[in-house]
């Protein structure tokens, strides 16, 4: 997907190139995330104790988007949080609604994801539950 996009539309909020390490299927929150914040910033810089937010990192671990930055303030935690949130119920390589497998039986010695079920059997990850 074009990752480029994000870096062009949200200068501010990213600006290292190499920030972003997801696959297609976490797009969407990244850029719903990035866009909040940005709107909010430019409602509140200035007229607060708010301090530009900038991403350091932004992907995929063990089934859950990591996400790492500076500044920003309890609303921009927020909504970081509610993103990392719905990282956990969205498939990470089509977007579909998902849940965490990993690709052994042996759960504590597993790569995990967040896949849909077709996305799971694909790629041949067993289920938690």
């Amino acid at each position: 997907m074009g990752f480029e996009k994000l870096y062009k539309n949200f200068p501010e909020l990213l600006p290292d190139p190499n920030i972003i390490e997801i696959d297609d299927g976490w797009y969407i929150i990244v850029e719903d995330m990035l866009s909040a914040i940005k709107i909010y910033q430019e409602m509140n810089l200035g007229k607060s104790s708010l301090i530009p937010t900038l991403f350091t990192k932004i992907k995929a671990k063990q089934g859950w988007l990591e996400i790492e930055y500076n500044g920003g303030d309890d609303v921009v935690d927020e909504i970081v949080k509610f993103c990392r949130t719905l990282s956990f119920k969205t498939c990470e390589v089509c977007g579909k609604i998902g849940q965490l497998y990993c690709s052994e039986k042996w759960m504590h010695w597993s790569n995990k994801k967040t896949l849909c079920t077709d996305h799971a059997v694909k790629l041949l990850y067993y289920t938690l539950a």
